[in-house]
């Protein structure tokens, strides 16, 4: 399975089918030091869906909305191992799930990368922080601008899957195994 930022179009999958029983959570998470802080809350929406044929299989949807309810017939397409967009063909509604927050900016190594620099620009005195700060943030740039390139190459892909199961849907509730997920 490849990462979402190299999705490509044989790396997508669609399940299709009705809507059998969706379930709605609302996860609530903070943290308050000193008597500040924030909270946030999770929306999490799960869709049961049945096929025509085969077994029926459920959906996460985080912190996005999914408009869909019993009887609905809707697409599921999956990408690198996760829903990526979603169409309902009873409300003539779809939304492409991919979002910039779906690409890391910084990770662990590069965190650790940085720590590292820091401690060695303070031995070296004020001309290295300054030039530490200049390379962190051409880094910062650099590294956005590829960020939102792979977002944008991954959502051309999402968007033309969706245009495809749009332009063939299934036939009365009946899915083409050929698209269907492996369960």
């Amino acid at each position: 399975m490849r990462p979402l930022h190299k999705l490509l179009p044989g790396d997508i999958s669609t399940f299709s089918g009705e809507v059998v029983e969706t379930d709605y959570v609302e996860e609530v998470s903070g943290q308050m030091m000193n008597g500040s802080g924030s909270t946030w809350t999770d929306v999490h929406r799960e869709l049961w869906i049945r096929p025509a044929y085969g077994t029926e299989r459920s959906f996460t949807f985080k912190n996005v909305a999914v408009l869909a309810r019993k009887g609905h017939r809707v697409t599921v397409v999956v990408g690198a191992g996760r829903p990526v967009a979603f169409v309902n063909f009873s409300t003539e509604q779809y939304v492409n799930l991919v979002t910039p927050h779906d690409f890391e900016l910084f990770g662990a190594t590069e965190a650790l990368a940085f720590a590292a620099l820091l401690v060695a620009v303070g031995l070296t005195g004020l001309a290295g922080l300054i030039a530490l700060l200049i390379g962190a943030a051409t880094y910062g740039l650099l590294k956005w601008s590829v960020i939102r390139e792979r977002h944008r190459e991954a959502s051309e892909v999402v968007d033309e899957e969706i245009r495809r199961a749009i332009t063939h849907p299934p036939v009365d509730g009946v899915n083409d195994p050929s698209t269907m997920i492996d369960s």
